[in-house]
């Protein structure tokens, strides 16, 4: 299928040696898929777009709509610079015209945790899984930014398309939120360079479910080590 662009957002701030192993990654789970990079620095990934916007929660979706505005495919899909993706998450699923939809078969590593780090099934919906029609996103980003001018969207209020709570706080349409599970899944790593740098080690905590060892991905723990 052609259907789908990946958008790929990245502050450039990861180490090197995790940005090697998370573009091995990314490239094989894209495929033949179009491609949109937005990166701090040129990226030779796709149709590379600058961001020169200040790292915020609204810059990232401020980002999003700016690429979603130059893909011309039916769908769109995230992908972010701490998350490895696996081919079954881009080729599994896609949601109705009206929905947004997020895969929940995404479990966390804290790369705080070294050599004794686990996967954890946290239960909330994240940005980095996002799949849905394009025209839908750029409707639904549009208004939030037309809502209140300039970057003036509280950060309280920031969050993912079809996070019903936050859209009644911010006034504007509510939309549908479908979730779904990939078979193969994909890992978010939670690490001290993310939107919460300051709050990440305060407020994430493990999820219900745990693991040591997945099929595909192997040890968690030797994932967590390569962002070292």
């Amino acid at each position: 299928m052609k259907d789908l662009t990946v958008v790929y957002l990245t502050l450039n701030r990861t180490p090197i040696d995790w940005a090697t192993f998370h573009m091995e990654a990314l490239v094989k789970a894209v495929g033949d898929y179009p491609v949109i990079s937005v990166s701090k620095e040129p990226l030779n990934f796709g149709l590379n777009i600058i961001d020169y916007g200040e790292p915020c929660y609204s810059n990232i979706y401020r980002q999003l709509l700016r690429a979603c505005h130059r893909a011309d495919t039916e769908f769109i899909a995230t992908a972010e610079d701490d998350v490895l993706y696996s081919r079954e998450h881009y080729n599994e699923f896609r949601p109705e015209a009206d929905e947004f939809s997020y895969n929940r078969s995404r479990w966390s590593v804290f790369s705080w945790e070294g050599n004794q780090a686990i996967y954890c099934l946290r239960n909330r919906i994240s940005n980095c899984s996002l799949i849905a029609r394009r025209e839908l996103v750029i409707e639904a980003l549009e208004e939030r930014f037309a809502r209140y001018a300039g970057d003036t969207i509280p950060e309280s209020l920031m969050g993912e398309c079809g996070r019903n709570k936050l859209e009644k706080q911010m006034g504007i349409t509510l939309r549908k939120q479908r979730d779904w599970w990939s078979t193969c899944p994909i890992i978010h790593m939670n690490h001290p360079n993310g939107s919460e740098v300051l709050q990440a080690r305060k407020w994430k905590s493990h999820g219900q479910l745990k693991a040591l060892d997945i099929p595909y991905w192997g040890k968690a723990s030797d994932i967590a080590q390569r962002y070292a």
